[in-house]
């Protein structure tokens, strides 16, 4: 019998251990997980875990270049108040 709260479990602890992986390895890890007989009655979980995971994956990316866009305007702001400190 095809538990799906083990399989949520599963596949969040696998996305936390693998941040950057693809479609097609989250694809492939659903596949493993949800037994043939259980795919069509589940198909809606592989499709909203594989939304989440790509949700997810999109989300972090954005955090890590607003961080690198933040950084970078305060690098330019700390030198502009360093050029004012020595005037």
């Amino acid at each position: 019998m095809f538990d799906k709260n083990d399989f949520k479990e599963k596949f969040r602890k696998w996305t936390e251990l693998n941040p950057n992986a693809s479609y097609e390895e989250a694809k492939l890890l659903c596949d493993i997980l949800i037994p043939i007989n259980a795919k069509e009655q589940y198909y809606w979980l592989e499709e909203q875990s594989i939304a989440w995971f790509l949700w997810k994956k999109e989300t972090r990316a954005k955090t890590q270049q607003f961080s690198i866009q933040f950084e970078n305007e305060d690098e330019i702001a700390n030198s502009y108040f360093d050029q004012k400190k020595i005037m």
